[in-house]
């Protein structure tokens, strides 16, 4: 076989782009609005306030993800995934924050509130551990999502929220792949990325504060937690935690 007759080699950006659109959803056209149940909704007032928490949280990409794109300018698979990821939080944003003023969900989220969490000082966290920041962070989103959906007496809201979990696993995958890919180039990274996930906060913190939790203690979100780390290091981090004793 030629060289020519080889088949091309799927490029990070271009798997990232495909799996974007094969789960692309429209906020306009894929969510059921006139079908909304306010009543059912407000029969929740927790889950309504965590998602009022939810989607400042994904408001906050612009300044979270913004913060990475100057380091990652010469990586074009970085890029992408950034970009894709900053689409889509957008879209969490806009249709939860639709769905809170359907229901009348009260205090309203304004546009000041946004641009306030955005414009607080941000830190100085090397790419890597930002990087492992987002995954984490996305990672557990999913299973937020996951679960808060499961509790919705709403069909509307749990059909939305099931979209919203299912992007942000596959932020969490774009993350990984990024870090796999230094990883793979640089050995020498595996310990920072330990020490990032030993001690993790969600980035969410930044612009509310206390993150919401839909499952106290999740079993299954710890788990995948632990193994997602172990997979990209192999190591597991509890054995990391303990030599690091």
């Amino acid at each position: 076989m030629t060289a020519s007759a080889l088949p091309p080699v799927q490029r990070l950006y271009e798997r990232h782009a495909a799996a974007a659109e094969r789960g692309a959803w429209s906020v306009d056209h894929d969510v059921r609005w006139r079908d909304v149940d306010v009543a059912a909704a407000r029969r929740q007032p927790d889950v309504l306030a965590a998602l009022r928490d939810a989607a400042l949280i994904e408001s906050f990409h612009p300044a979270n993800l913004g913060a990475l794109l100057p380091h990652v300018l010469d990586d074009v698979d970085a890029c992408v995934a950034l970009s894709l990821e900053m689409y889509e939080g957008f879209k969490h944003f806009h249709s939860l924050r639709r769905y809170l003023e359907i229901v009348g969900h009260e205090p309203a989220i304004t546009d000041e509130e946004i641009v306030a969490a955005r414009l607080r000082p941000a830190d100085d966290m090397p790419l890597v551990e930002r990087l492992v920041e987002f995954m984490l962070s996305e990672h557990l989103a999913s299973y937020f999502f996951r679960r808060l959906g499961e509790r919705a007496e709403d069909p509307v809201l749990a059909e939305l929220l099931t979209l919203i979990a299912a992007d942000e696993v596959r932020h969490a995958q774009s993350a990984f792949d990024l870090l796999a890919k230094r990883i793979t180039a640089d050995h020498t990274l595996i310990p920072r990325v330990l020490d990032a996930a030993a001690s993790f906060r969600h980035f969410g913190e930044r612009a509310v504060g206390d993150v919401p939790v839909a499952m106290p203690g999740d079993p299954l979100a710890i788990r995948s937690f632990a193994r997602r780390i172990e997979r990209l290091c192999g190591v597991r981090l509890v054995d990391h935690l303990k030599a690091s004793l």
